[in-house]
């Protein structure tokens, strides 16, 4: 009877386990700053602030406003949940007509959010609000 008790315990532990190891949920706003390079111009300091907003199981959209001294960004965008805590996608920015890809990982309570276009490039490291 011990042994079966302990055998109880050490599966519940177990199946606890792999839920305390996963990433922070994506869903709701995160905060951060980062940077941001235009085709030539030097890298740029931004702020943004994304909220993201689940659609399917998988499947979120963003929509996020960044900051630099000269100009607000609003991009909108989907993402695929590929792995826990990784997420791919494309975003579009209408006011310059630019589109392009990007990667999101959370680890622990951090995202990073990388994103890649023809005409720029940047990442941000985010908070959740």
């Amino acid at each position: 009877m011990r042994s079966l008790i302990s055998l109880c315990a050490v599966l519940f532990v177990a199946m606890i386990s792999p839920l305390q190891a996963e990433p922070l949920a994506l869903e709701g706003t995160w905060n951060g700053s980062g940077t941001m390079q235009a085709m030539d111009n030097p890298p740029q300091k931004l702020t943004c602030r994304i909220k993201y907003k689940r659609e399917t199981e998988k499947v979120f959209k963003l929509a996020a406003k960044c900051v630099t001294i000269s100009t607000a960004i609003n991009q909108t965008g989907q993402l695929l949940k590929v792995n826990p805590g990784v997420y791919v996608g494309e975003f579009h920015v209408a006011s310059y007509d630019i589109s392009g890809r990007v990667r999101v990982v959370i680890d622990g309570d951090v995202q990073t959010m990388s994103f890649k276009s023809s005409r720029a490039n940047g990442s941000v490291t985010l908070t959740k609000s």
